[in-house]
């Protein structure tokens, strides 16, 4: 039924992930068990392009820097960009800082020791890999890959000494499992949780933003797709992380509050990432576009009309 549904609207609606950013303490956020501020979203208009994965490199006075997934929807498949607003949420500066001409999203950022790293999702690749950043040139260069493994929404935390990586495989249609690996150096190597996969759900397993830790726990956010792709966000509460050992369980949900004005066309939200008192999210925007859709449709299906006549060809 859900798919039936998803099908139905997709032939009426343009749906694009956008970002949406506000100032809020995430903290309260955990502790109130609710969710529902002013955010200001971005990029509501164009329909070549959509933005997700925000992951927030940092805010000063020089304003506000963020990485994201820029996906062309002509190409194909994700860049890695480097976003700038100023203080009020508005647009100073904006590149591509990676781009492997293959999908790449998830931009996760870890710091330490006055470096900072990014390790991209590049699951189709089948690989997870670490660049470290140079602020002075904006620049990302490679380190190494971390692991062969196609990981999803690779995100990485420090605890009792050693790094951990939580990230899952699968499809939302058929759920996600969830795999951890630790290490005592953050390059690796890394060592696979004897319990993996330490869960199989469409609903709380795939990460969907960084650790949130507050008043001494810690918390987890993950992407429900139990009814369609990124509906909502499944936050966890982890009670056991050892070499041996994972539980968490279900803490809260957080969504869109489809009656407050701001988020008019939002319907579904799928990350979450704080740095001090700034948040950033992406959320699904539904655009009556039927006209588009049409176009879309066709275009699509003389694409594949061509590949079928290459294939042919070829034999």
């Amino acid at each position: 039924m859900a798919g039936s549904f998803e099908h139905f609207l997709n032939k009426f609606y343009f749906k694009k992930w956008i970002l949406g950013v506000f100032r809020y303490d995430i903290s309260e956020i955990i502790r109130s068990k609710s969710f529902d501020p002013e955010v200001k979203w971005l990029w509501k208009r164009k329909f070549d392009k959509f933005y997700a994965d925000p992951f927030i490199l940092n805010s000063d006075g020089k304003g506000i820097k963020i990485f994201l997934e820029e996906f062309s929807f002509a190409e194909d498949y994700g860049k890695l960009t480097l976003m700038t607003l100023d203080k009020n949420f508005r647009q100073t500066g904006y590149k591509t800082i990676l781009d492997t001409k293959s999908h790449l999203s998830y931009p996760f950022i870890f710091r330490e020791n006055n470096k900072t790293y990014v390790f991209p999702e590049a699951g189709q690749s089948g690989k997870l890999s670490c660049y470290e950043y140079d602020n002075e040139n904006e620049t990302l260069r490679f380190l190494k890959d971390i692991m062969d493994v196609p990981l999803l929404d690779s995100t990485i935390i420090k605890r009792d000494g050693k790094y951990w990586i939580f990230g899952s495989i699968g499809k939302a249609r058929v759920g996600y499992k969830l795999y951890i690996y630790s290490s005592d150096n953050l390059l690796g190597p890394y060592t696979a949780h004897p319990k993996n996969p330490v869960k199989f759900d469409p609903d709380g397993s795939r990460p969907a933003g960084n650790f949130i830790e507050v008043d001494g726990a810690l918390y987890r956010p993950t992407q429900n797709c139990r009814n369609i792709y990124g509906e909502s966000i499944t936050v966890n509460k982890v009670n056991v992380l050892t070499e041996s050992d994972f539980d968490e369980e279900f803490y809260m949900t957080i969504s869109i509050n489809e009656s407050n004005k701001q988020n008019f066309g939002m319907h579904t939200i799928h990350t979450i990432n704080a740095f001090d008192d700034l948040i950033v999210v992406d959320g699904m925007r539904w655009a009556f576009a039927p006209v588009r859709q049409v176009k879309s449709y066709l275009d699509n299906r003389k694409k594949e009309k061509l590949m079928k006549e290459a294939h042919t060809k070829d034999e």
